[in-house]
């Protein structure tokens, strides 16, 4: 068992507290620096947690999530954020809870700092009981824990039976032997509420990340290069499901320099008079079938292909290449990139998430460029979010 002294503790927290020095007063308007504090703290737990201490925090794990999600169906965070702090009883009085039940909860939620204790059985709305007000935000909860749980809970069970070999089909991988035999979409399908519970929560999974275009030049690299005519394609977002992405783009009047088009099946597509305001065509499409838009300027797949593994990736990709225009048009992939080592805590679970849902994965830099070669795309550039995983892959046709 590996020991830690004092003085090596000592010598990890002045490292840390140098580097808090350096950052901005609003932490947050630092993202790599908060970051690497972040690593840091995490390392320090690390080193001050006995393994038996460990075992018992992964036992625990599944509780802050159920009682996140009690909290936030039965409307208690409404009434936390509501104004000033409240009792159990008050809680209770306004949601019809009984008391008892609230204030049990609450120790779990107060334990996590979800919840802020103001005193005995009394509580305060934190940040992060007011972002899970936010229906993207609460949907993201939803998601994970009532569609993605029973999947994750059935997965080591699911390997056991299939000799610990990766799924590579979503017919018949976790989350379909879990729910039936139906994969994920097919469950979206049958359950319409579900599907929007995941759009939403799409709608919400990037925020506090850069937008692409602040990590991609789209201006240099594609407005500024678009052939010059009243019909030319700018962008085609393909999965792009209610057109967040295309709307958040449009906002910079640099970037409307050509037709842009946000491509998904009919259930996921946001409203077409909408989207007609702002500029964005609807289409109705399958990524499994010839891309009909053809000689584009871009197309666009943002957290697309790590749904998939890689036979599928390749069905989708090899449909894109088809349509794209040599020397011209761009494949712009907005997806993690995995480091070689040390992958940080949140793209392990995405990938094991990728893994559970759709037999999919998260991918390092090698994976990429294989993947794309193998469908005749070149991998130009992979720009990088700058103390982050997201990134753009610029990729354009090799032949």
């Amino acid at each position: 068992m590996t020991s830690t002294t004092r003085d090596s503790l000592l010598h990890s927290i002045r490292n840390l507290l140098a580097d808090a020095e350096r950052l901005p007063d609003n932490i947050l308007d630092d993202q790599v620096g908060r970051q690497s504090l972040r690593r840091q703290i995490d390392g320090l737990k690390h080193v001050t947690t006995t393994p038996f201490e460990g075992v018992a925090d992964l036992c625990f794990q599944p509780h802050q999530s159920a009682a996140v999600k009690i909290a936030l169906e039965g409307k208690w965070f409404e009434v936390l954020a509501a104004g000033s702090p409240k009792t159990a009883a008050e809680i209770a009085s306004a949601t019809g809870a009984e008391s008892e039940l609230v204030a049990r909860i609450m120790m779990v939620l107060t334990a996590t700092h979800i919840v802020d204790e103001r005193g005995p059985q009394t509580y305060g709305a934190t940040p992060m009981t007011e972002i899970l007000l936010d229906p993207g935000w609460a949907n993201a909860l939803r998601h994970f824990f009532d569609h993605c749980g029973p999947s994750m809970i059935n997965l080591p069970g699911y390997l056991q039976r299939t000799g610990y070999k990766v799924p590579q089909d979503v017919e018949t991988g976790p989350f379909a032997d879990a729910w039936g035999g139906r994969n994920t979409w097919a469950l979206y399908e049958d359950e319409p509420e579900r599907g929007n519970v995941f759009n939403s929560c799409m709608t919400r999974w990037k925020q506090g990340t850069k937008f692409w275009t602040d990590t991609y030049p789209a201006k240099s690299q594609l407005c500024e290069k678009i052939k010059k005519s009243t019909d030319s394609v700018l962008l085609v977002d393909i999965g792009g499901g209610r057109g967040h992405v295309l709307e958040e783009f449009v906002k910079d009047p640099a970037h409307r320099t050509g037709r842009l088009i946000v491509q998904d099946l009919p259930a996921a597509l946001g409203d077409e008079e909408s989207l007609s305001k702002q500029g964005i065509e609807r289409m109705v499409y399958n990524f499994f079938t010839p891309q009909p838009v053809k000689g584009a300027k871009a197309y666009y797949l943002r957290c697309i292909l790590h749904d998939w593994p890689d036979r599928a990736c390749r069905e989708i990709l090899s449909n894109t290449a088809a349509a794209m225009r040599k020397g011209y048009s761009k494949l712009l992939i907005d997806e993690l990139v995995l480091p070689d080592t040390n992958v940080p805590p949140k793209g392990a679970f995405v990938d094991l998430s990728m893994m559970a849902l759709e037999t999919g994965a998260e991918r390092i830099s090698k994976q990429w460029h294989d993947l794309l070669a193998s469908v005749g795309l070149r991998i130009e550039k992979i720009w990088l979010t700058e103390g982050g995983l997201e990134s753009v892959i610029e990729a354009e046709l090799s032949s």
